[in-house]
């Protein structure tokens, strides 16, 4: 599980970062391809865009912590039958 965290983060970081440094151009990622002109985005959204960024680094940092504390966190001793 730690290792499929690990290799689902790489891209996760990599959009975060991305859209932390060119909102506009990571909120139009896809879909560019709508529209004849591409509209632009006001300030606000592109503080939403950037807050989000982070906010999701941080929660995903969490997220790998507590995996990785999860897998390397060993078993209880199995208890003693009753035979």
């Amino acid at each position: 599980m730690l290792f499929f965290i690990i290799v689902l983060s790489i891209p996760v970081y990599i959009f975060c970062i991305w859209s932390l440094y060119e909102p506009e151009e990571s909120f139009f990622f896809l879909s560019r391809w709508r529209f004849k002109e591409i509209p632009e985005l006001s300030d606000i959204q592109i503080k939403l865009i950037k807050i989000s960024s982070v906010i999701t680094m941080i929660l995903w940092t969490i997220i790998v912590i507590i995996v990785a504390i999860d897998a390397f966190t060993p078993d209880p001793p199995l208890p003693p039958s009753m035979s």
